[in-house]
């Protein structure tokens, strides 16, 4: 099996640990008696095209069937104190005619710095995803090994339907801030540290890369925390996260949050958000933002009454853009390459574009509804969401950037029986870009008009 770099040492290395442990509390056959082994089946299905200005045609961009299994095993905490996660998946394309690089699959090289694009089929295979010692003890905690972050700071993974991968550590504390006055006051507190990541298309990890795509990084890290406060109706929250990849990178945000339950059936929720990152660490300009800095601002609404629920969002970015070598967008990740590293960041509006571009506005409506009501089978559900942005400008493009766009999600989760749990799901999205900038040219994070359409299939196995 391919997996991250030593994995099959840290994998032995957990196992030995977590029986010799277990003998301390128990016999080993009850430590596994109170852990859990979870899988699951998915298939996934997409089919999708993009404009092409030169040829003035549409050329199909993604057309696969992909099957990923996921096996994960959480054990028990020996003593109330250690214990070990695991987690491994593989992936195999049944169809695949246009993609290496799809992101359900393996892609077929090492890293995200060194692609190879004379490649032209995704690589079928298996990963390790998760394989760490956790500890806990007094409101402590931490893990070690490969993991994915939990506590406040500003490390993020990317996803496909599962989660990428950071290797190195992660712990933290909480503190209970009431009395018996005001018993629902905590802090939660977070440090993150991690030397190699792999997005979950990759099958080994890789070391982080500085701006040339080439000079070494030694790692990155981060110091987090948030404070919670609550009552019977309401939750609020104020989360300040900084991190850094060392002299080469830092990120930080700024998270305000409240939700209030108005009914047993309807809630509300505002949050803001301010994320910044900065190219200038020690006085080493790395070139992504002109003047160093770029930040994006994010405001967002939930709302709901059963059977609806409605979400709308806004983002202003801002990412100085004064040579060709200028990003001109926003990203929140402590490496310039995507999947070389991902952060901490919220707001996704699974409307193709990431809406970012220097200088642009953005807002996002989502309508959905249940539709147990409606029909004699419980389980369904439909929503609708649209996406506009425009006001971007970036070095040397005349144009200013207006993008639009709509999806349709149809989705049926099984309520009982073997079933149980199973998620099947549609999603289609139309995409326009109103520019006539060729795909990832001018506006470097932008494409041309798209039209995708994805099918999901989850069973979990019990």
């Amino acid at each position: 099996m391919n997996a991250p770099r030593h994995s099959g040492h840290t994998l032995s290395a957990l196992m030995l640990l977590a029986a010799a442990t277990s003998a301390t509390a128990g016999t080993f056959a009850d430590w596994l008696d109170t852990s859990t082994l979870g899988a699951e089946l998915i298939y996934f299905q997409r089919h999708s095209d993009r404009y092409n200005i030169d040829d003035d045609r549409r050329h199909t961009l993604r057309n696969h069937r992909t099957v990923q299994t996921r096996l994960d095993f959480v054990s028990a905490y020996s003593a109330d104190t250690i214990g070990v996660d695991l987690g491994m998946f593989t992936a195999n394309d049944t169809a695949n005619c246009c993609a290496p690089d799809h992101e359900f699959n393996f892609v077929p090289w090492r890293n995200p710095w060194e692609p190879d694009w004379s490649k032209k089929h995704a690589r079928d295979g298996a990963s390790l995803y998760r394989a760490h010692i956790k500890l806990r003890h007094d409101g402590w905690w931490g893990k070690f090994g490969y993991y994915q972050p939990e506590g406040p700071g500003v490390f993020g993974v990317n996803w496909s339907v599962l989660p990428g991968t950071l290797r190195g550590f992660e712990g933290g504390g909480q503190l209970d801030l009431g009395d018996s006055a005001s018993p629902h006051h905590k802090l939660v507190f977070a440090l993150q540290w991690a030397n190699a990541y792999k997005a979950p298309w990759y099958r080994e990890v890789a070391h982080f890369r500085g701006a040339d795509n080439e000079s070494r990084v030694d790692d990155m890290y981060s110091l987090g925390a948030r404070f919670e406060s609550s009552t019977a109706s309401s939750a609020r929250s104020v989360e300040l996260a900084w991190g850094e990849a060392r002299d080469f990178l830092q990120n930080a945000h700024l998270k305000l949050k409240y939700q209030r339950e108005l009914s047993p059936v309807s809630s509300t929720a505002l949050s803001y958000q301010l994320y910044a990152t900065s190219d200038r660490v020690r006085g080493n300009d790395a070139g992504y933002f002109g003047g160093g800095r770029a930040w994006q601002h994010y405001l967002a609404w939930h709302g709901s009454k059963a059977p609806w629920s409605a979400k709308v969002e806004f983002t202003h970015s801002r990412a100085p853009s004064r040579n060709a070598d200028h990003h001109g967008y926003f990203v929140y990740r402590l490496t310039g390459r995507y999947a070389g590293a991902n952060g901490a960041y919220e707001p996704w509006w699974d409307n193709r574009s990431d809406w970012n571009h220097n200088r642009e506005s953005a807002g996002f409506l989502s309508l959905a509804r249940t539709l147990d009501d409606i029909l004699p089978t419980p389980g369904f559900s439909a929503a609708f969401s649209t996406a506009y942005g425009r006001g971007g400008r970036v070095y040397g493009v005349s144009e200013t950037l207006r993008e639009s766009a709509w999806s349709i999600h149809l989705a049926y989760v099984v309520p009982s029986g073997t079933l149980k749990g199973t998620q099947t799901s549609l999603h289609y999205t139309r995409y326009d870009n109103h520019t006539r900038q060729p795909s990832w040219e001018g506006f470097k994070n932008l494409f041309q008009d798209e039209r995708d359409l994805k099918f999901l299939v989850m069973v979990p196995i019990k």
